[in-house]
């Protein structure tokens, strides 16, 4: 599956530097009621490859295309896929400012040396889905 920061058929983990950005990534882009989320989501605490890491200061322009010339921030994953310099790639979030979200390339050598250092149940509030007033 495609995403902001690459194209259908480009495998890439996304990742985020805080739980509370991760959290609001899962929501926004989930389209389930409360009642109906999966009882097995997990917090995961990943440590990078060290010294493999790009960063991307700004969210490009243009609109998110996939046709036969991707533009926007595909067209800038997508590039650094096919570079295949570093492992991780370091973006800013679009829902949060001076918030960043982490790309992992699994084709990438030094991907293997990424470890999940731990794992936490989580439970999202329902206060989530609440419509606002």
């Amino acid at each position: 599956m495609g995403g902001r920061w690459n194209r259908r058929g480009r495998a890439v983990v996304y990742l985020a530097e805080h739980p509370a950005l991760a959290v609001l990534e899962v929501r926004v882009h989930l389209d389930l009621p409360p009642e109906l989320l999966p009882d097995d989501y997990v917090l995961v605490r990943v440590l990078l490859p060290g010294g493999s890491m790009s960063t991307v200061d700004a969210v490009p322009d243009g609109p998110m295309t996939t046709g036969p010339i991707a533009t926007g921030p595909i067209a800038t994953g997508d590039a650094w896929l096919m570079a295949a310099e570093t492992a991780v790639l370091r973006v800013p979030s679009v829902l949060v400012p001076h918030a960043w979200n982490l790309l992992l390339n699994p084709a990438h050598p030094a991907a293997a040396d990424a470890r999940i250092l731990a794992e936490q149940p989580f439970r999202f509030d329902p206060r989530l889905w609440v419509a606002p007033l």
